[in-house]
């Protein structure tokens, strides 16, 4: 595909995006001008093209989780590891789903707070950089799954914490 293109993405830190999906043939831009150097794709009524994306040297997982749902601790822990190893090789990550709202931000929300972050540190970090970040009841307790086993030390959110500020309005700040 020829011609100027902004990818549905935003960085939440210089090394980790969220987005929505991206058209065929796009992953030469997403390489070469937004510097992404892996993708997680969490969507399952699509999936990359493993293919194109090898083609541009990007790692790629495909993490297929349904529209709206709870992603599963197993694929959050394979998403966590895959984003720690395209770390620990200095490689931009995009976790992205079809909007880049609930699935793939709760996937970065373990990101964020496996990097140390706290949980409702994280969230803002996420909610502030893309609006649009607003994991459903569902993913909320995904997530806070996923934080209990982590460690006994975490302080997990309550829902209306994490309400609070998922669930802001667009043009609020916290």
């Amino acid at each position: 595909m020829a011609g100027p293109w902004t990818p549905n993405l935003s960085w939440i830190t210089s090394d980790l995006a969220v987005g929505g999906a991206f058209p065929a043939g796009r992953a030469v831009a997403l390489a070469a001008e937004h510097g992404v150097g892996a993708v997680i794709d969490v969507r399952s009524e699509s999936c990359d093209s493993a293919e194109e994306l090898a083609a541009c040297g990007l790692r790629f997982l495909h993490l297929p989780t349904p529209d709206q749902q709870a992603l599963v601790q197993p694929v959050l822990e394979a998403g966590v590891a895959f984003a720690a190893a395209a770390r620990r090789d200095n490689l931009r990550l995009l976790i992205h789903c079809e909007h880049g709202i609930g699935r793939s931000a709760t996937l970065a929300l373990c990101v964020l707070v496996d990097r140390g972050l706290g949980p409702l540190e994280a969230l803002s970090r996420a909610k502030d950089a893309r609006g649009l970040v607003s994991p459903s009841p569902a993913q909320y307790e995904a997530w806070t799954a996923w934080l209990g086993r982590r460690s006994q030390e975490t302080k997990i959110p309550t829902f209306d914490a994490f309400r609070a500020i998922a669930y802001r309005p667009l043009s609020a700040r916290a």
